[in-house]
């Protein structure tokens, strides 16, 4: 307890006894006031202390005619007593709980010297400050901005509204159960002005936000494992495209990167001759017209590939074939090694229903990057890393493809950004699979319209997706760092405390002498960690720590979804797309 708490509490302890006193000497009086017609007269100041304690009314000059009302006044007052106790040790064992709850925690955080003020929340973090930048942000908007336009709310600070710029890449860390979802990320896709690719491992987000999404715009779900229960969901074709020799070769780096091989940081060397395969192979299925089924077919087997060979040689770019063939020629123990990860990559493609997702009806109208990027539509990529059906390779590759696309756009528009800005909600994602452009695009994205929020549970589970560097790049090219109580890497919170930086704590010493009575009282001052890692650790749920550019930490308030305004509109169209979902898992089953 500080020195000016202790002093606050013996002040109203010394408080509480004098009005206890005083109310007893005027309960006194006034019944013998009452009883007698008159007020008593006091021979000295404790008259009305010895007469409750002794039952003597000696203390008082006698009344004509009136006996005092000794033992009522004496009952009562023991009453009052017995009541005033009672008070004060149930207001004291409140008081005593209220300093162990997440209230008093919050309380004292907001005390402390070293947190943005209000000032500083207005001046960087408000609506204000993101619509300052607006005529850079959107050049190309032909209207008054709003903040929405260059911004979206995370939560509040000092009771201001917190705004994060659609310029800034966001890393938000929770532990799972966190409420990163219900407090964080479902705002965020909700609130997005602008086209929207999401990730997920599981449909949260997609039903609470599908709904209000199609009221923007269209809404694609790109979901072959048949995670989102939707009937219809978008097909995607990894083929389409490829003729081109140089989007051949990212879309085969992008899926091979996106496997378990891609993201291992011992096999470097065969990821790149893996993705130098696949690229000849999506080359020759493209200028080929050959379908998935084809593409699975040479993958998985170097004998079945011999048919790119010729598809190559006659239609494919110059050379092409003839390096196929060489690497089907090699030595048998390098081909294996070197078509490992090939196989790896097209092994979900052996599955009818991803295979059915990643061909497209004739009727199906192909998914064009460049239309998507025209309006506030939204893209939701849904799958898993793990199992026989593993599609991280085909999830990255369609989100490099869109990235890409929006990059060209952004550098033939005015000031080098996309017009609409594109918001990449990046939930789960090194659960499903390891997108090896994300360090570069969270470093320079924003310069072109791209803002990116990424979720980890820990720093460590974006190091196991990446290498360690690349995870320290994703975390350090973060404008914006949120971090929600729970986290358990306590290396990690080690150094969020040293980021927080410092306060300054005076604290009192007493030194006692034993050769004269008495004793010194000596006052220090001392710099502290402005939060600890316990304290960090076991933030509350609903507080937040942000972390934005070179400012002081602030502390922000994250209510939940449904405490929005359009919350009844939200849950209305969440309960109509869960039965909706019901019906379809239902008769899957």
């Amino acid at each position: 307890m500080g020195r000016e708490r202790r002093a606050l509490l013996q002040v109203g302890l010394l408080a509480l006894l004098l009005g206890a006193a005083l109310g007893l000497v005027m309960l006194t009086e006034a019944m013998i006031a009452g009883a007698c017609g008159q007020r008593p007269t006091a021979a000295h100041p404790f008259a009305a202390f010895q007469l409750l304690l002794s039952g003597s009314t000696a203390g008082y000059a006698p009344i004509d005619g009136c006996e005092f009302p000794v033992a009522p006044i004496r009952w009562l007052a023991l009453g009052g007593l017995v009541v005033l106790i009672a008070g004060g040790t149930a207001a004291m064992i409140a008081y005593t709980r209220w300093q162990q709850s997440d209230a008093a925690f919050i309380a004292d955080l907001k005390r402390r010297p070293g947190f943005a003020s209000a000032r500083e929340v207005r001046k960087y973090l408000s609506a204000n400050a993101v619509l300052s930048n607006a005529k850079v942000l959107r050049p190309t908007l032909d209207r008054k901005p709003t903040p929405a336009d260059v911004g979206w709310p995370l939560g509040e600070s000092r009771g201001v509204d917190v705004y994060i710029s659609i310029e800034d890449s966001v890393v938000l860390e929770a532990p799972p159960r966190g409420g990163k979802g219900f407090r964080v990320l479902i705002s965020a896709i909700l609130d997005w002005s602008g086209p929207l690719i999401t990730t997920s491992t599981t449909n949260d987000n997609l039903t609470a936000s599908y709904r209000s999404r199609q009221q923007r715009g269209t809404v694609h779900v790109f979901d072959p494992q048949g995670v989102s229960g939707l009937d219809r969901t978008l097909r995607y074709d990894p083929i389409r495209g490829c003729a081109d020799p140089l989007v051949a070769s990212q879309r085969g780096r992008a899926i091979i990167n996106g496997t378990a091989l891609g993201s291992s940081t011992t096999n470097g060397e065969w990821a790149e001759s893996a993705a130098t395969i696949l690229t000849t192979l999506l080359h020759a299925a493209a200028v080929g017209n050959k379908t998935v089924a084809e593409l699975h077919s040479w993958g998985s087997s170097p004998g079945l590939a011999r048919g790119a060979v010729d598809i190559l040689r006659m239609d494919g770019a110059p050379g092409w074939g003839d390096s196929l063939e060489a690497v089907l020629d090699g030595d048998p123990r390098q081909l294996g090694a070197q078509w490992f990860g090939v196989q790896g990559a097209v092994a979900p493609l052996a599955i009818p229903r991803i295979r059915e997702n990643l061909t497209p009806r004739p009727e199906d109208e192909p998914f064009d990057p460049a239309t998507f990027l025209s309006g506030e539509n939204t893209l939701y990529l849904l799958g898993s890393s793990s199992g026989a059906g593993a599609m991280g390779g085909f999830l990255s590759a369609m989100l490099d493809d869109i990235v890409e696309v929006a990059r060209k756009i952004a550098l033939a528009s005015p000031g080098s950004r996309l017009p609409l800005p594109l918001g990449l909600i990046l939930d789960e994602i090194a659960n499903m699979f390891r997108w090896e452009a994300l360090p570069r695009v969270m470093a320079d994205g924003g310069g072109r319209g791209i803002c990116t929020l990424v979720s980890l549970q820990a720093l460590s589970q974006a190091e196991t997706s990446w290498s360690a560097a690349e995870a320290t790049t994703i975390w350090s090219a973060a404008t914006a760092r949120i971090l929600l109580g729970g986290a358990g890497d306590a290396s990690h919170l080690r150094d969020i405390e040293a980021l927080l930086g410092t306060r300054e704590r005076r604290r009192e010493q007493r030194s006692w002498n034993t050769e004269k009575i008495g004793h010194s009282v000596s006052e220090q001052h001392e710099k502290i960690a402005l939060m600890t890692i316990d304290e960090i650790r076991r933030m509350p749920t609903g507080l937040g720590l942000l972390t934005y550019r070179n400012r002081r930490p602030a502390l922000l308030e994250l209510d939940g979804w449904i405490d929005r305004k359009d919350a009844d509109t939200i849950t209305a169209g969440k309960k109509q797309l869960e039965s909706e979902q019901q019906t379809f898992f239902a008769s899957r089953q």
